[in-house]
Parts: C-alpha cells; sequence; structure tokens
C-alpha cells in the first residue's frame, strides 16, 4: 500500500455557501493554507461566543475547504483513497461535487473511497460544521485538525489498520515470547483469492529475530484472516524505563509476487491489572505515575504538531510522569507513537459522553437543560467510532487500557451497566489483551447521584475520579471499598494534580489564578500520594492535569491551569514537586518564590522547596535561616525498636519544605543534603531590569511542514533571567517559513495567538515556526529598548 500525505495545497473560506462543493465553482479568493489547521485560533476569542466557557470562548460555525487531488493509474480491480486523521466535526467529503463520505465525531479517524473515479485530477471540497454549540466541556477546535493521506491499493491485500500484534505470553522466566499476529486481508477480485503472508520482526539494529508465513483464502468481493503465533528467544521486553521497539513487516504475496507491504512497530510486553499487586507491567508491579492531558497544542489550537507533543511529554518524562489518560477521547496516531517511543503507560479513551448529554458549563453534571454533544450520534454512532479506535490503536505497546467512558452520567442510571457491557464486550472482542475502565466521579456521591454497584461490579478496572469528594472519604480514600470489594481491580483515574499560574505568588483572593496558594498548591496531592504509593492494591493514579489546556475556563480566562506545565510548554514551580517525588533518578532541588520584592522588605515571605534531598539548609545573603526535611516513605526500626534504617531528621510530615524569611533585595541559597553530603545547591537572585532579549530554538533545520519552537526570555545587565518581566516581543519571520503563533502560558493575555507582538509572561515567551518550502528563513525578534535577535533556519523538504 502506498500513503503520501496531503497536507499542502488546500484552500479554506470560514462560512457556508451553494455550491461550493462544484468542480466549476470559482474559490480564487480563498485563503491557501497547508494543513493541520484549526480555524478556532484564528479569530479573537469573545465573551459571547457560542463555544462558551467550556470551548474556551473560540469561534466554531462552518467551513470549507477544497484541494485538487491527483489520482495515480490504479491496476485492474485497484483502489484509492483518503485517510482523514481528524476533522472537528460532522465533516462531509464531496469527489468532483458527490458526497463521498465523512464522519460525525471529530475524533475518529476515517476514510473516503476514490477508487470509482479514475486516473486524474479530481476536486476533493470538505465541509466541516461545528456550529452546534457549546458541543463541549473543554476547547475542540474546528477544521481539518490532524493530517490527511492518499493511499493507493491494489485488487487484494491488508485491510485499513488490518494488522493486530499482541503478546500473546512470556516464557521461561521471560526468556520467550510468543506474539500472535492476525492480518485482516480484502480481495476485490471476482474469484477467490489465494494469498501467502510472510511477517519478518527486527530488531533496533535491523537483525531478523523471528520470521513466519501462512496462507489465506479470502473469498470474492470478501475478507480474510491469516493469524501465526511466532516464537522470540531472549526478546527485550517494552517497559516504561525501557521503551524498546521492533519493527515487524508484513508482506502479502499473490501469484508469487508482492501486492502489499505494511511496517509495524512492536513492542513486546504484558500489562495487567490484579487486585492486590496493582499493575502489574510484564509481570512486575510498577505504580502508575500518570497525568490527564487534552488534545489541543496551546498556540496551535486543536492542530495536531508531533514537534510540541515531543517537547511536551519530554517534559512529563523528566518530571517522573509513566502515564498519560487521554482526556476525553482517541488523540493523534503521532501522539500514541511518541508514548510508545517515549515509555508512557496510556488509558485510552473513548467518549466522555454516552447517550445522557452533558451541560457544556463550568457546572458539570446533566439536567434538563438542552444541551449538544455526542449523546446526539452514540446510539447510532458509538460501536462503529470505538471499533475505529481500537483497531488504529491496538498496536501500540504504551496503551495498556481501554477507555470506554469520561464521568457518565448512565453510572447512576437503572441501564447504565447493559451500556457498559456492551461497550466493554466490544472491546474485549477486538482486543483479548486489555482490560476496560471508565472513569467514575460519583463513587460515594450523594444517593440520587451515585454511581450504581451493577455498574462499579461490571468494569473490568474501576476508574476512581477524585476519590476524596465524597464525606469521609476525604480522610479515607479507597479504605471502605477495599474492604467490601476486595477482588476489585482499582486505578485512580482523575484526581487532583497540583497547578496554579506559573510565576504568580499571590494568593488566590488577590486576583486570578488558581484555588490555592502557592504555598498549598500541592497539599491535596502530598496526602493522596502517600495513599496511594504505600497501598499496592491501588494501580496509581491519572492527575487532573499534567498540562494546562485551553477551555474549561472563566471570562477573562480561556484555559484552565491545573497542569505541572503551562499552555506554552514551561514548566510551573509545581513541576518541580513531582519531579521531587516522582523522579527517583535525579536528585531534585527547587526553591520559590522569586526574589524580587521591591517595597516589600521586612516582610516575611513564605520560601517553599521542593526536593528528595533528606534535608535542606536555607541561606538569605549568607544568614542561615534554618535546616528542615521530611521522609517519605516514613523511616521505621530496622532489627530493634530504637534502630532506625535512615539516621534523618524529619521536620514535617508534608512533602515540601517551607521556611518564613523576612524579605531583603540579595539571594536564597538553599543546600540539600543526602547522607550527610551536599547533593544539590539552589540560588534565586534579586534582579535588576529587563536590558535584553535571550532566545533558544529546540532546532536549526526545519521539515516543510514542521516547526521550530524558540523559548524566549529577558534578562538584566548582569544576564540573570528577570523572573517577572512583561516585556512585548515582535516576531517577524523572512524567507521559507511563517509564524504558527506565540504563547506566554499566560490564559489571561486574550490577545490572539497568531499576533506577531505578545508580552512575557513571568519572564518568558514561545513564539512557534512553521517551515513551507525550502531554503533558509529567519526569525527577527525585537522589544523596545533592547537589542535585535536574529535566528537563522533551513527549511528542508
Amino acid at each position: 500500500m502506498n500513503l503520501s500525505c496531503v497536507n499542502d495545497g488546500w484552500k479554506f473560506m470560514h462560512g457556508d455557501g451553494a455550491g461550493w462543493a462544484s468542480p466549476e465553482y470559482d474559490d480564487g479568493a480563498w485563503r491557501e493554507l497547508a494543513l493541520p489547521h484549526d480555524w478556532g485560533t484564528e479569530f479573537p476569542v469573545s465573551a459571547g461566543a457560542p463555544s462558551g466557557s467550556g470551548g474556551g470562548y473560540a469561534t466554531t460555525g462552518v467551513g470549507w475547504y477544497r484541494k485538487i487531488i491527483a489520482l495515480p493509474a490504479l491496476p485492474p480491480g485497484g483502489g484509492a483513497y483518503l485517510r482523514f486523521d481528524g476533522v472537528f466535526m460532522d465533516s462531509s467529503v464531496y469527489v468532483d461535487g458527490k458526497l463521498s463520505g465523512g464522519r460525525v465525531y471529530g475524533y475518529s479517524e476515517f476514510t473516503v473511497d476514490l477508487s470509482d473515479f479514475g486516473a486524474g485530477e479530481h476536486l476533493v471540497a470538505v465541509r466541516v460544521d461545528n456550529s452546534l454549540q457549546p458541543n463541549s466541556r473543554w476547547y475542540t477546535g474546528s477544521g481539518i485538525y490532524r493530517s490527511v493521506w492518499l493511499a493507493a491499493a491494489g485488487s487484494a491485500g491488508i485491510c485499513h489498520n488490518g494488522v493486530f500484534v499482541m503478546t500473546n505470553a512470556l516464557y521461561e522466566s521471560k526468556s520467550k515470547a510468543r506474539l500472535l499476529i492476525k492480518v485482516r486481508l480484502f480481495n476485490k477480485s471476482q474469484g477467490p483469492a489465494d494469498l501467502g503472508v510472510t511477517h519478518k520482526l527486527a530488531d533496533i539494529s535491523g537483525s531478523i529475530v523471528a520470521e513466519s508465513a501462512s496462507a489465506a483464502r479470502v473469498p470474492a468481493g470478501g475478507e480474510g484472516v491469516s493469524a501465526v503465533l511466532p516464537t522470540i528467544e531472549k526478546p527485550r521486553l517494552w517497559s516504561d524505563k525501557d521503551p524498546y521497539l521492533y519493527t515487524l513487516t508484513t508482506e502479502v504475496y499473490r501469484n508469487g509476487e508482492i501486492i502489499d507491504t505494511q511496517i509495524t512497530r512492536v513492542g513486546i510486553r504484558t500489562a495487567d491489572f490484579d487486585c492486590d499487586r496493582g499493575f502489574l507491567l510484564n509481570g512486575e508491579r510498577v505504580k502508575i505515575k500518570g497525568v490527564c492531558v487534552h488534545h489541543d497544542c496551546g498556540l496551535a489550537g486543536a492542530a495536531d504538531y508531533k514537534e510540541i507533543w515531543q517537547r511536551r511529554l519530554s517534559l512529563l518524562k523528566e518530571m517522573g510522569c509513566n502515564g498519560i489518560r487521554c482526556a476525553h477521547n482517541p488523540p493523534s496516531r503521532g501522539f500514541l507513537d511518541l508514548c510508545d517511543e517515549l515509555g508512557f503507560l496510556v488509558m485510552d479513551e473513548a467518549f466522555d459522553e454516552w447517550e445522557l448529554t452533558k451541560i457544556k458549563s463550568r457546572e458539570y453534571g446533566y439536567s434538563s437543560n438542552f444541551a449538544y454533544g455526542y449523546g446526539q450520534h452514540f446510539e447510532s454512532n458509538a460501536e462503529e467510532d470505538l471499533v475505529t479506535m481500537l483497531r488504529r490503536d491496538r498496536n501500540h505497546p504504551s496503551v495498556v487500557l481501554w477507555s470506554i467512558g469520561n464521568e457518565i452520567p448512565e453510572q447512576a442510571s437503572a441501564d447504565g451497566a447493559r451500556t457498559l457491557l456492551r461497550l466493554q464486550e466490544i472491546c474485549h472482542r477486538e482486543d483479548p489483551s486489555r482490560l476496560v475502565c471508565s472513569a467514575c466521579d460519583n463513587i460515594a456521591s450523594p444517593e440520587a447521584f451515585r454511581t450504581r454497584e451493577e455498574f462499579e461490579r461490571a468494569l473490568d478496572v474501576v476508574g476512581y475520579n477524585y476519590t476524596a469528594r465524597w464525606g469521609m472519604r476525604a480522610e479515607t480514600l479507597y479504605d471502605e471499598d477495599r474492604k467490601k470489594y476486595p477482588e476489585r481491580r482499582m486505578l485512580g483515574a482523575e484526581n487532583p494534580s497540583a497547578g496554579g499560574l506559573r510565576g504568580s505568588y499571590g494568593k488566590p483572593e488577590d486576583g486570578p489564578g488558581f484555588r490555592y496558594g502557592y504555598d498549598t498548591a500541592t497539599h491535596n496531592h502530598e496526602f493522596l500520594w502517600r495513599y496511594t504509593a504505600s497501598r499496592d492494591f491501588v494501580a496509581g493514579d491519572y492527575l487532573w492535569t499534567g498540562i494546562d489546556y485551553l477551555g474549561e475556563a472563566g471570562w477573562p480566562s480561556r484555559g484552565a491551569l491545573s497542569g505541572a506545565i503551562d499552555t506554552a510548554g514551561f514548566p510551573k514551580d509545581t513541576f518541580y514537586y513531582f519531579k521531587s517525588i516522582w523522579n527517583v533518578n535525579a536528585t531534585t532541588l527547587h526553591i520559590l518564590p522569586h526574589w524580587n520584592w521591591k517595597g516589600r522588605e521586612g516582610e516575611f515571605i513564605s520560601v517553599i522547596g521542593y526536593t528528595n534531598c533528606e534535608s535542606v539548609s536555607l541561606y538569605i545573603n549568607g544568614r542561615p535561616v534554618g535546616a528542615k526535611g521530611y521522609d517519605f516513605p516514613n523511616v521505621g526500626a530496622l532489627g530493634a525498636w530504637n534502630i532506625r534504617a535512615k539516621d534523618t531528621r524529619p521536620t514535617t510530615h508534608d512533602l515540601h519544605l517551607q521556611w518564613d524569611v523576612p524579605y531583603e533585595p540579595g539571594e536564597l541559597k538553599a543546600v540539600g543534603y543526602i547522607g550527610g553530603k551536599i547533593a544539590a545547591e539552589k540560588t534565586v537572585r534579586t534582579t535588576g531590569a529587563p536590558a535584553a532579549l535571550r532566545a533558544e530554538a529546540d532546532v536549526k533545520t526545519i521539515k516543510s511542514g514542521g516547526i521550530a519552537q524558540i523559548e524566549i526570555c529577558a534578562v538584566d545587565g548582569e544576564g540573570l533571567i528577570v523572573p517577572d518581566a512583561d516585556t512585548e516581543v515582535t516576531a517577524t519571520v523572512e524567507g521559507a517559513a511563517a509564524l504558527l503563533g506565540m504563547d506566554s502560558g499566560n490564559p489571561f493575555d486574550l490577545a490572539p495567538f497568531y499576533s506577531p507582538a505578545r508580552r512575557l509572561f513571568s519572564g518568558k515567551l514561545l513564539c512557534a515556526v512553521r517551515g513551507s518550502g525550502k531554503g533558509p528563513a529567519r526569525v527577527r525578534l525585537n522589544a523596545a529598548g533592547m537589542d535585535e535577535i536574529a535566528l537563522e533556519f533551513e527549511i528542508t523538504e
């Protein structure tokens, strides 16, 4: 099968009109652009936008795309199709004016058959209707926001998403593995087709470690299945710590000739959930230290850029995170590829709604108020959309659990368990290797809304959302259910994270931001993590959230602040809290806030320390403030009641340290100790006014259609980063590139992301540029009173 990307050369118009699908229509006034594209970022946000607070106050409506597609000459009986990886939402695809396909659900990929149109040029027009608003509780974006591909195939071969590889089992102390490989085959011929299927599994060096073959007879105009069960000697197993990937080459033969080939990346691993031991990866207990993430890319809106996710996910991995919950819909293919490569344990989620439609506002739940959403389409589309996700994603070793719903109101309804069992059985049918979860937010809630026991019992894995929310569970968490249901598999599907507004150190009452002050931001999670980490039966947690996202906002904010990383991809202070407790391979010492408090001399400032050192000594301008420390887990006795396993002097049971320091300009210095020796030092200094810009790009060479991300900050005369700088920066892009957008991570800055001028926030700003064409490109950055910075790039095809 030949697959080529057709993202370039589309024309776009926001609006709706008669005849826009016709090849005769003159689209000369339409704007030319490249995919992926989200028109929601191209209009200023508005408090009166129909998308409302849930949708981030973005412009939605109807939009059209048009492009001339050149179809190749096909062999007799051969076919061609377009694969759309994601269009939000309710798309209608016309080919030469004829309605030829489309999809309602904006997160499902779909194909459009072009086989009957013949070789040559054809007009493809796509109508996207996202006008029924509000229809989501978060930012969806609008348009063809993922890639489009053109595929050509013969009269027989591998069905779309037709290869399925699962680890059948591990044997002899994991020295052997068996893979079950199934291939769905199609045959468009007039008679039956006798096909041969071969598989070659190669390691990272290219050496073949297993070969297998099978024969299949596929009926005329129908489908057939090929299956093999090869053995791999001494497999290198995929894990969150060693995400090793093999490459499987599958070839289909007819009459001795290769007629189709598919490449599949394979991670050999087993994944299971146990009622006593929690999550088991390759038979070993692994605690899930996970976060939930939405699909938007900040300044790019919903437009899917793998480079943005590479930067974000790499930061989460550095933080010690090993799990991702895709909230609350199927992610992109590229996103899961990165999770495979980096070693994340993914909960892949299908729906935020079943039949009962939720309110699309900051007040959650469901009521008699009229609302749009997936509930309008669930009965007719749910199985198709679920199967699409399962078949597309089941080869990803990172996916360890399917989720069929988030906070589904049916959890309290009399027939909810019946719907759950129907969806769960579809998952088991398509993939017998993974268990199924649903994230329940009303376990132990007041009776009228409480999750019904039969709903909980029906699930393979019970996902607890905000387990500490209801009554005494604020203290006891999972204890009651552990006693009542000892055979239940338990997972924190969504629990409080520790976020806040990056660089904001006021109290909640001082203005917009997070519900907690910077000095108490981690308290809820600290209590939860002490419990989760010390109880094997809890598989782990997916926290809300890892990264800030657009939507679920309150004017004048366009987004939510619950992540440890902001929308621009800058770590917040709470990033270092998580790193200190989750990343055991790094010594972490981080102190906050900044030390620029002119006019507050003599006032006590709370200084917070996030560390995995045993103790930390704090100094102000060389004078000692005090030494503090904590233990986790608590240090018990060893050998005798009065012999401690470790000689430490904890001063708190929190997982952070705190000092109250009278402010004076100068230097705060923290020194961390492990085993009585200095393990880390951290200094925070009072800075001068911004004097210059500093900028660093993540790459110097950009593929056409790819992006570079430039981190910008302001420094004072001594070269220190000014943490409270809000200087306006203007970006000018020249040559074979264009400005994609700028974002400071401040959701209260409502300037359009595409604007070439934006203010630093808490001293930082992200600028993204997109390669277009081939050749050199330059980005010039300017700020009043500062020298210009110029960055050079080379754009390649």
